[in-house]
């Protein structure tokens, strides 16, 4: 055995590793993290040669970069890499000519398929899918990543693969020190449920009142609450604490009441507001901003710049240092702690960028004196928001990914701010893709509400990539915006499904192609958008492009049409769209009996609708997922040499088409259709 350690100090926590190989017979190789195994092979043609001389092993090590932003204000970067962090990556070569190898991976709690490809679809998987572009493996625990540069397929045991390179590399504390997240502690349970719902900010502005809050609640609550759109989400403007920072608010009450004790504008207080959107079964969302006037008791815990006076900045006003427990509750956490007492459940903390941007950082000398830095201050101060809010509430850091805060937040705001407008819906795909690879990783993305005072079009590709991305699908207009056209659109794409990112590096703007490869029970199949940012002429779009086995039949159905497209190999033709237009399409491997080829209520095609289904005794069944409003269809394909027995309840509606039919209702119903073979 021989090994080579790698040690990546963190300011927050030890993370060292070492990598170790052992050769345990003739032709064997095992690969080992700190001890665990985690890569067993086989190495043929050698020809005689001893396997340690035809294996080579590099490590690399490289100063760590900060985090690329891209934002149109403020730093382009994270404008932050700890004190000699370095990016760790080792390189297992294989010498010789004809050498090959074919390796196994052991499944793990948290270790799935990738790829670190820029190239593909913007890809998601759900349940233990995979696709053939996959050719790495992440795994979050040990946050780790594979690169294999080979296709992966899957074993009872884990995956599978035969190498077509001649080299594997391996970079440990990949999401810490290889995308930035240095500090990012991922021992915190991941937030498990979909996050969907309204906030009124680009609905009303400041100018919100209490009587729209509460038509908004009782809207969603009777049209949308059972598609999992259930959070009610009151932003900027019921509070009385001004923030426009020339103007010296007197502070004559404790501060925290400034904001729990609303202004006119909520004449019933905000905990009868938590009450009557609960009393809904919606859950009460609220929106702090972190940022401060002058005139605070703690006058002496203000962060202050050179001169010792306190540091004035643009939005956030002034702030407190977090070293002062007493200073911090009464300027933040008292009021988060009386929002919780009240009733308030989803928090939206706003201003965190200018907190770290526009104070923290501007003064390293202030932090150098009291022994710690700017980040590692700021991370103290959100932990103190973190408690106050409570571990079983929601908490949405915003706005702008911040990588200083990972592990802390449920919810990062990846994104700027948005509006009724296709260059909003195109902004939103930018960050979508360029942080997709931290959704559900680091934290739930959130790209801003959606905004669906845009072409009927529009929304439906709005709504698509957000769902199909399995982001915050949260909209945000006046409840008389919602026609019957876009509740339906809200309806087919709620609730997004909980997926996890088939991409693992940051991926490109304006995504013409967005992927979800899902698998449950004994079923799988891919479901492929897409969307024109441009006008698109028609495209015979190979199956390969997108994750499918190129050489295999599928069934291809058109989700916002409800129509069969026929069966596809090779390559799969997909219509002109106009700009702002999406297309989706979902693919099922063709079994040669009769089988599920889409429905008409998830974009997910199956994700969260259906259930159980299974054929057996020349019966295809299953369960749908009925919901309140309107009817469902379930569409069954027919091969040629089998018939649907004229007894069961389903409706030919095209050659090799079955329409199942289920009525407006609530919960899980079984369904069945018999059939014969025809010889």
């Amino acid at each position: 055995m021989f090994g080579f350690a790698a040690l990546a100090a963190l300011s927050s926590m030890d993370s060292t590793q070492s990598v170790e190989l052992d050769f345990p017979r003739a032709n064997e190789i095992v690969v080992r993290l700190s001890g665990k195994t985690i890569l067993t092979g086989r190495l043929d043609g050698l020809h005689g040669r001893k396997i340690q001389d035809a294996v080579k092993v590099i490590r690399a090590d490289t100063p760590a970069a900060p985090m690329f932003f891209g934002y149109p204000h403020g730093p382009k970067t994270a404008d932050w890499v700890p004190v000699g962090q370095t990016k760790t990556t080792w390189r297992l070569e294989f010498m010789g000519p004809g050498v090959s190898f074919k390796g196994s991976i052991l499944a793990g709690s948290d270790r799935r398929p990738c790829t670190a490809s820029v190239d593909g679809p913007l890809a998601s998987t759900f349940g233990s899918a995979s696709s053939s572009l996959d050719d790495a493996i992440y795994d979050r625990t040990d946050d780790w990543l594979l690169d294999l540069h080979s296709p992966i397929g899957r074993t009872s045991r884990g995956f599978a693969f035969s190498a077509t390179s001649p080299e594997i590399v391996l970079k440990t504390d990949y999401f810490r020190n290889h995308l930035g997240y240095f500090l990012w502690d991922n021992k915190r349970p991941l937030w498990s449920q979909p996050v969907a719902g309204w906030c009124s900010w680009a609905a009303y502005g400041q100018d919100v009142t209490e009587h729209q809050v509460a038509e908004a609640a009782k809207f969603f609550s009777s049209h949308l609450r059972d598609y999992g759109y259930n959070v009610v989400q009151i932003d900027d403007g019921y509070q009385r604490v001004l923030q426009l920072t020339d103007n010296h608010q007197p502070i004559t009450e404790p501060f925290a009441n400034y904001w729990t004790k609303p202004n006119e504008k909520f004449p019933s207080g905000m905990g009868a507001m938590a009450k009557k959107i609960s009393d809904l079964g919606m859950t009460p969302g609220i929106w702090v901003g972190l940022y401060l006037p002058i005139g605070l008791k703690h006058s002496t815990a203000y962060v202050s710049s050179p001169d010792g006076k306190p540091l004035q900045g643009p939005w956030v006003g002034y702030s407190m240092d977090s070293g002062d427990p007493a200073a911090v509750a009464e300027a933040y956490t008292d009021a988060l702690k009386t929002f919780r007492e009240q009733g308030w459940r989803y928090f939206k903390i706003d201003t965190l960028r200018h907190v770290l941007y526009d104070s923290y950082r501007r003064v390293p000398e202030y932090w150098t004196q009291r022994h710690t830095d700017s980040s590692n201050a700021y991370r103290k101060l959100f932990t103190a928001v973190r408690d106050a809010v409570g571990k079983d509430n929601y908490l949405l850091a915003c706005w702008g990914a911040l990588p200083e805060l990972a592990g802390l937040p449920d919810g990062c705001r990846i994104g700027e701010d948005v509006g009724p407008a296709f260059a909003s819906m195109r902004r939103s795909a930018k960050y979508i893709s360029q942080f997709h690879y931290a959704n559900h990783v680091i934290w739930r993305n959130d790209p801003d509400y959606m905004c669906l005072r845009v072409p009927v079009e529009q929304c439906q590709t709005w709504a698509t990539l957000t769902s199909l991305t399995g982001e915050h699908v949260m909209v945000s207009d006046p409840v008389e915006s919602y026609d019957a056209p876009r509740v339906d659109i809200l309806r087919r794409v709620g609730p997004p499904v909980v997926t996890k990112p088939a991409s693992v590096t940051p991926a490109k703007p304006d995504p013409e192609w967005v992927t979800l490869n899902a698998s449950k029970g004994k079923e799988t199949w891919t479901v492929a958008a897409r969307m024109a940012w441009k006008p698109l002429s028609a495209d015979l779009k190979p199956l390969a492009q997108l994750g499918l086995q190129k050489d295999r039949e599928y069934l291809a159905f058109d989700f916002w049409e409800s129509k069969f497209l026929g069966v596809v190999k090779w390559a799969s033709p997909f219509a002109v769209l106009d700009q702002g237009q999406c297309q989706v399409v979902s693919f099922r491997p063709v079994t040669g009996v009769p089988q599920v080829l889409g429905d008409d209520r998830h974009v997910s095609q199956g994700a969260y609708e259906l259930s159980d289904v299974a054929w057996k005794d020349q019966t295809l069944s299953g369960k749908f997922r009925r919901t309140r409003g309107r009817a469902w269809n379930l569409y069954l394909y027919v091969p040629s040499n089998w018939e649907v027995n004229p007894e069961s309840n389903a409706t030919l509606v095209e050659p090799h088409v079955l329409k199942v039919s289920f009525p407006e209702g609530d919960g899980w119903t079984d369904w069945s259709v018999n059939f014969r073979e025809v010889h």
